[in-house]
């Protein structure tokens, strides 16, 4: 059996945040739990992308034709064009594994990859869990049956978003590709749902 875990701070709380960080916070106030979240390693605008490929064109226009630049940078022109979320600024910290979105100033959504070793729902951990047993403790606790698609579990009620845990089959999906992501309202850009398969656990 795996050893439970009773760290408040890295407790998972669907559609309010992790531990005493919370959704609509600012990034001043989440600057205050750095000491536990680790520190921010990198920040960006997706709105930005374009710059970066443009950079990148530069570098490798030996090896990049401008017909494959146009692809791609009318690609990002029409991302844009969906995403209907306001000024949007994703904060990473590496060193535990977490991507931190912010909308207009205001905490919106949580990312966690499995170098968030203490990450926890209910004290039993996210990534060291069997998954079988983690979405069926996760669908009777929150009262929900997931929906699945390939590799992404999704708990639509609650804004939780699984990917490479279990499949619509029950196997399991590769451990090195696991990431989990709540958010406080259903993401806007993404895969549609309405293809997704019920998965019957409760």
């Amino acid at each position: 059996m795996r050893e439970k875990t009773d760290n408040s701070h890295w407790e998972l709380l669907p559609t309010l945040g992790l531990g005493k960080v919370t959704f609509r916070m600012s990034r001043l106030q989440v600057a205050a739990f750095d000491e536990v979240l680790g520190k921010v390693t990198s920040e960006h605008n997706p709105a930005d992308m374009k710059d970066h490929v443009l950079d990148t064109y530069n570098l490798l226009k030996d090896f990049i034709t401008e017909a494959e630049l146009k692809t791609v940078m009318e690609a990002l022109e029409a991302t844009n064009a969906n995403d209907q979320r306001g000024i949007v600024l994703m904060q990473h910290r590496m060193t535990t594994g977490l991507t931190l979105e912010y909308e207009d100033e205001q905490l919106t959504e949580i990312f966690a990859d499995n170098r968030a070793g203490q990450l926890h729902f209910k004290q039993m951990p996210i990534f060291s869990s069997s998954p079988l047993n983690l979405v069926k403790k996760m669908a009777e606790d929150l009262n929900e049956n997931p929906i699945v698609q390939d590799d992404e579990l999704v708990f639509p009620k609650n804004n939780i978003y699984l990917f490479s845990f279990l499949r619509k089959d029950l196997t399991e999906g590769n451990p090195q590709n696991r990431t989990m992501m709540w958010r406080i309202k259903p993401r806007i850009l993404g895969t549609d749902l309405s293809n997704y398969t019920a998965l019957e656990i409760i």
